[in-house]
């Protein structure tokens, strides 16, 4: 969306963050300057006007000029004659990367990207590319490493700062990405953006109050973007504000009528003061908004399952998994309910085993597994996904139950009461009633 610069999230990292270069003027706009590249995370280049200071630097410009103009074979002529005037140029094998990302070939990106590290390793360009382009292929580890390695480099340069704090802020230590965004905020007091990564970060790391004035802070910088507002929205709706998070909500819509998570947000709260016909109204208006999205159509499925309305539950599920068959708990919730209904089961064990296959950690998608196989008579192999489940989650009580049920079917009691009574040490959980009648059953 135009003039929301400040949107450079996680998310925004395997679309865009790779990038070593930007069009971020137009067409034959002016020429390119030091403090542009700066921004961008560019390779500097001689300030306009002045005489450069080699072949390689003058070819690496006209680089830069072309990939302004969206000529990427112009600038792949222009940055592989920089190489071939010095072959230890690593600005034109970052532009050379660059040339590639922009051509869909993200591996070659990869490659020349690589070789500048190795051309020059204490460029911070270099090393910000590369933890860009690790980030964008899943080595969260390696591309930390490297945008650290860009900051040290070079104590003014942003965009690693800001990358390395997205990338923080979605890990399971979203506390860590906080100095990050105070760095990057120090460098550009106005950029929405850090505001907005720093109060998402301080949301899910627990800081309510700092979260909302981070937040706040986005959206008076950049009024006219919705997000900073979902956010908040969010926020209140965590703290049960029920009155505040719609606010957000209406806040929002205000800017962008269509906007789908702000509608799902109104359904949550709906949902969350028991409104469950106007959630679901809500959750409609976010899949006609969004025809094409699994969200709604999962709010709705999880709203009606509750209700044990277990048919519109199942056609909501169908649905989500028909627009994006990667939703590891529609499938799960699938099979949960066939084995509720004991019907469909071996459709139930397609869809647990989908749900496992996504999501192999997910102890309670175990344990469903489990669950399921029990109900298809084939007790070894339940036995064996709810024994995963409960080193999944040794604290569980429900999957412990679970568990000592087919070990006390299958003959094994002694297991079956060691299970009974850790389960039933750790507090009540659903079955507790159940357990403790079985325990008792088997001479516990």
């Amino acid at each position: 969306m135009a003039g929301t610069k400040f949107l450079i999230r996680p998310a925004m990292l395997a679309a865009s963050a790779v990038a070593v270069l930007a069009a971020w003027h137009s067409a034959m706009a002016a020429p390119i300057r030091a403090e542009d590249a700066r921004e961008l995370g560019l390779p500097p280049v001689s300030a306009p006007g002045a005489r450069p200071a080699s072949a390689a630097e003058a070819a690496y410009r006209r680089g830069l000029e072309r990939i302004a103009a969206d000529d990427l074979a112009g600038a792949k002529a222009a940055f592989e004659e920089a190489l071939k005037q010095d072959a230890r140029f690593a600005a034109a094998a970052l532009g050379l990367g660059e040339v590639a990302h922009r051509s869909g070939r993200l591996d070659e990106a990869g490659r020349w990207i690589r070789k500048a590290v190795e051309l020059s390793p204490a460029d911070p360009h270099a090393q910000a590319s590369l933890g860009r382009y690790l980030a964008v292929k899943g080595d969260a580890a390696g591309a930390q490493a490297a945008l650290r390695r860009a900051a040290e480099l070079d104590a003014r340069a942003f965009r690693p700062r800001i990358d390395l704090a997205d990338l923080l802020a979605s890990s399971p230590r979203p506390a860590d990405a906080i100095a990050w965004y105070e760095q990057a905020i120090a460098l550009q007091p106005d950029h929405a953006g850090a505001h907005f990564g720093l109060g998402v970060a301080a949301a899910r790391a627990g800081d309510a109050d700092r979260a909302r004035a981070s937040l706040e802070r986005a959206a008076a910088i950049e009024p006219t973007n919705p997000l900073p507002a979902l956010e908040l929205g969010r926020l209140a709706l965590a703290k049960r504000d029920g009155a505040q998070a719609m606010a957000q909500a209406d806040r929002a819509l205000a800017i962008q009528p269509k906007l789908v998570a702000a509608l799902v947000l109104r359904g949550d709260i709906h949902d969350a003061q028991g409104r469950a016909e106007a959630a679901l109204a809500a959750y409609a208006d976010a899949a006609r908004a969004a025809p094409a999205l699994a969200l709604p159509w999962m709010r709705t499925a999880m709203l009606q399952h509750r209700r044990a309305r277990l048919g519109d539950a199942v056609a909501a599920y169908r649905r989500a998994i028909e627009l994006d068959a990667t939703q590891p708990l529609a499938y799960n919730n699938l099979a949960a309910i066939a084995v509720e209904r004991k019907q469909d089961l071996a459709q139930a064990e397609q869809w647990a085993r989908k749900a496992v296959g996504l999501a192999p950690q997910a102890a309670d998608f175990q344990d469903t597994l489990g669950w399921v196989l029990r109900a298809r008579g084939q007790l070894p192999a339940s036995r064996a996904a709810l024994k995963r489940a409960v080193e999944l989650a040794p604290k569980a009580g429900q999957i412990r139950y679970h568990l000592a049920v087919v070990q006390a079917e299958a003959g094994d009691a002694a297991a079956a009461r060691s299970n009974l009574k850790q389960a039933l040490a750790g507090g009540d959980f659903a079955s507790a009633a159940e357990a403790r009648k079985l325990l008792a059953d088997l001479g516990g």
